[in-house]
């Protein structure tokens, strides 16, 4: 059996697989989700945990806008010692109110890449 690094609970997709238990990939992507989709101060005891992210949703979608949800993500997927960032993209759709973010990431003890794809609509 291959050795597993990392694990967690998460009940994000229980409805479509029935199982709360993640592992190693999927655990961290979801931990830097988290910290992504968390506003800033919104954790007890932990002031600077979380992104300006969840509130920048709801403002015009314009290149500031743009600019500072992609200094948010950089700073959070640096933050994680678990990944090292190897590329970066933000493709703002404004005709969509939408962005995707596509990070690729090396896991630094699993020895392994894969991308991240994130999706932000926005309201405003």
């Amino acid at each position: 059996m291959a050795q597993v690094y990392y694990k967690g609970i998460s009940f994000n997709q229980y409805q479509k697989n029935k199982d709360i238990l993640l592992k190693d990939v999927d655990i961290v992507k979801q931990d830097i989700l988290n910290y992504i989709f968390t506003r800033r101060g919104e954790r007890l005891m932990m002031p600077t945990y979380g992104s300006r992210i969840p509130d920048l949703l709801f403002e015009p979608m314009d290149d500031r806008t743009i600019a500072l949800i992609e200094a948010d993500v950089a700073e959070i997927v640096n933050y994680d010692p678990r990944v090292e960032p190897i590329d970066f993209s933000v493709e703002p759709l404004f005709d969509e109110k939408r962005v995707n973010i596509y990070i690729e990431l090396f896991y630094v003890e699993l020895n392994f890449n894969d991308t991240l794809h994130i999706r932000l609509d926005f309201f405003g």
